[in-house]
């Protein structure tokens, strides 16, 4: 399966998962990051979804691409709050469901872990979250995060890696 099938996939896991509520963009790239992390941390392998760094955290490298992709096929809603704030929530759904052989059993495993886990916590909360990691902390802004320190979790001490 392409890296491209592999984040489509993803995103639709994320967007259609029970555990997920209030799913904006900013949410839905920190839910990836962490799941494409752990599967690193559990298994030493995970989906190859690149990430860059974003002020509000890791985002995956294609992932506005795919997401308008997506939309454009009608396999994801994106749309605007209507608030009087200078940056509206843009909220992702979806009612399509990956395909069954999309993920192994371990990747289905920890896509629900991390999406039970986090899923309603804000993309605020998440953001800061991910700010502690350190493939976020030693990468520049625009910049590719390393998937070596990906497989470091916030646990570890940056300054030390």
């Amino acid at each position: 399966m392409s890296a491209d099938a592999k984040l489509d996939n993803l995103i639709l896991a994320v967007a259609g998962h029970p555990g997920v509520r209030g799913l904006g963009k900013t949410k839905l790239w920190k839910l990836i990051y962490f799941i494409e992390a752990s599967l690193l941390r559990e298994y030493g392998s995970n989906a190859g979804v690149g990430f860059v760094k974003q002020p509000f955290g890791p985002v995956p490298a294609r992932g506005q691409r795919r997401l308008d992709a997506l939309t454009k096929a009608g396999r994801i809603l994106v749309t605007k709050e209507a608030h009087d704030v200078p940056y509206a929530q843009q909220n992702v759904s979806t009612t399509i469901k990956p395909p069954p052989d999309a993920f192994t059993a371990a990747e289905k495993a920890i896509i629900d872990k991390v999406c039970t886990a986090m899923g309603r916590q804000t993309a605020a909360t998440l953001s800061k979250i991910s700010h502690d990691e350190p493939a976020w902390i030693h990468a520049g802004i625009g910049k590719d995060l390393d998937p070596v320190l990906m497989a470091y979790g916030a646990k570890e001490d940056p300054e030390g890696l």
